[in-house]
């Protein structure tokens, strides 16, 4: 069941945050940063050997807390950039329908073979559907980037029939690894307002039940094997693995 108290989206909270304070004319359109600069390169990174282990690690992770794929589920993906993960879902079976603030990805995307597939540019704080109009919702490493992760996941969850499922993907600030990008002031990751598994936890808590899980760290990676990590209980979330990707379900 839903938690109707988020079924609508909910007021803004103020910007906070060196992004937001360095660029006000992007807070205000709903992202933290702005990919355009970067999307005709942007998915170089997967043709990496790094780029391709944690991707591996991260579809086998994400895998798992998707629904059986019957008839064709609609799923939205929300923030999709260059569709990497809306191929990826689609090729699963999903009918995919992939948002994204960016035109320039958007472009991307729609550059790219995907059947079952369409991208619109849409604001991911007023998601452009009516309610209860997709099976599944994702968002994959997009609610660090907006300015109100609360919105979005309420929109979100607006957006999900009831019963449903939100599934999200996140980056770990206490990961060693995102740690030095923040260190290093690589981006967009600087730029990113990134969660620890416990304060993802308690954004995603009041939209319904949750279960998430991380992807190992990398000195705990096992060269050519995907991570199959055990699912994290409540009362772990403060002591989780520091894995760079936290993945979460939330039931709506």
């Amino acid at each position: 069941m839903k938690n109707r108290t988020h079924d609508m989206p909910q007021p803004p909270r103020p910007p906070t945050g060196k992004a937001r304070r360095d660029n006000p004319a992007r807070a205000r359109q709903g992202s933290l940063y702005d990919f355009a600069p970067m999307a005709a390169a942007y998915d170089q990174w997967y043709s990496t050997p790094a780029g391709r282990a944690h991707d591996r690690e991260q579809k086998t992770l994400v895998r798992r807390f998707l629904p059986p794929v019957e008839r064709g589920p609609r799923l939205l993906d929300v923030g999709c950039g260059t569709g990497h993960w809306s191929r990826f879902f689609a090729g699963l079976g999903f009918l995919v329908t992939g948002i994204d603030i960016s035109p320039a990805m958007i472009h991307m995307a729609r550059s790219s073979t995907c059947n079952g597939c369409r991208f619109l540019i849409a604001n991911a704080h007023t998601l452009p559907f009516v309610d209860n109009a997709f099976d599944v919702v994702t968002a994959m490493v997009v609610l660090e980037f907006v300015v109100d992760p609360e919105r979005a996941v309420a929109e979100m969850s607006r957006c999900a029939r009831s019963p449903g499922r939100l599934v999200i993907g996140a980056l770990n600030v206490e990961s060693p690894l995102n740690r030095d990008r923040i260190a290093t002031r690589k981006e967009p990751y600087c730029s990113a307002h990134m969660f620890t598994v416990s304060q993802l936890g308690a954004l995603l808590s009041g939209f319904g039940a949750i279960r998430m899980s991380v992807t190992p760290e990398d000195s705990k990676r096992i060269p050519g094997r995907a991570a199959a990590p055990a699912e994290l209980p409540p009362e772990s979330f403060d002591t989780a693995p520091r894995g760079a990707f936290i993945v979460a379900e939330v039931r709506v």
